[in-house]
């Protein structure tokens, strides 16, 4: 065989082999990856003439690492500072009942994430045609972190609710002087792992809270008011397992139900209270 084939076929044979290695390099792809949403609720606010809490955030953010701080690498953004403000603001107040609105979302590599930090930019409380800004003690600076962990699997959307305690969150500071600030009270559940209870209650138009505690105990776990309108209520991101309720309102007795199982992804629904006026069916 001549030198000009061999070499002709040992070029042919790298080419090939080149191609192989491309291909192989293609073919095992980047690392599977999923959705993460960020779904933001409230709970009520009981202060006389409360309008509305904007809540403007400058970013979120997520890490692998609970211990990660502000300065390290390997943080990743879920909502980012350079959308238009509007994007970032929300009003606690239209997030009750049910309601929700997405935080943000992003689509990242699956597996087991440890922290969300929350940067507040700045918020405001209306009370009577009147809005002031709200105080943050802590928050702008580093954020609010949110050590409890998550996990993304591949080629689904992954969804979190922040439950941004308001009711426990703006404290009048000293009571009385009609000056307001946040210390942000905040509980993250993994939607999927959550199911809701609703109901009504009636009469309607008297401002009746629905509160959910650990059942057989007075620790709160969540709470709303029903709907003035329809008297219908819900309660949300509630994690699997069983709570006692009661429903209230000033001027009347409370009403009470123990042991409501929630199960996760559905709602149990029927839990409906007649509240008598003080005084009456004692």
């Amino acid at each position: 065989m001549s030198s000009r084939n061999k070499t002709g076929r040992l070029l042919c044979f790298v080419a090939i082999l080149t191609t192989v290695f491309i291909f192989s390099a293609c073919s095992t792809g980047p690392s599977e990856t999923g959705t993460l949403r960020l779904t933001l609720v409230d709970t009520p606010v009981p202060i006389e003439g409360i309008e509305a809490i904007d809540i403007i955030f400058f970013s979120v953010l997520v890490h692998k690492t609970s211990d990660a701080v502000e300065t390290d690498a390997d943080w990743i953004t879920v909502l980012d500072d350079q959308l238009i403000e509007a994007s970032r603001t929300f009003n606690l107040l239209e997030l009750v009942n049910g309601a929700s609105a997405v935080l943000g979302e992003k689509e990242l590599d699956a597996g087991h994430y440890s922290q969300i930090r929350l940067i507040i930019q700045s918020a405001t409380i209306t009370i009577d045609g009147t809005t002031s800004e709200l105080t943050i003690p802590s928050g702008q600076q580093s954020g609010l972190k949110l050590i409890q962990g998550f996990t993304v699997d591949p080629d689904v959307i992954t969804e979190l609710t922040i439950d941004f305690d308001a009711g426990q969150s703006i404290v009048e500071n000293p009571p009385g002087s009609g000056n307001y600030k946040l210390q942000p009270t905040i509980r993250l559940v993994q939607t999927v792992l959550s199911g809701t209870i609703s109901g009504t209650v009636t009469p309607l138009k008297i401002d009746a809270m629905v509160i959910a505690y650990e059942a057989g105990t007075e620790t709160v776990v969540t709470s709303t008011y029903a709907d003035t309108t329809t008297g219908e209520y819900v309660l949300t991101a509630l994690l699997e397992g069983s709570y006692d309720l009661e429903a209230k309102a000033e001027g009347y007795n409370s009403a009470t139900e123990a042991g409501v199982a929630v199960t996760a992804g559905q709602d149990n629904g029927g839990h409906d209270f007649l509240l008598t006026p003080t005084g009456v069916g004692n």
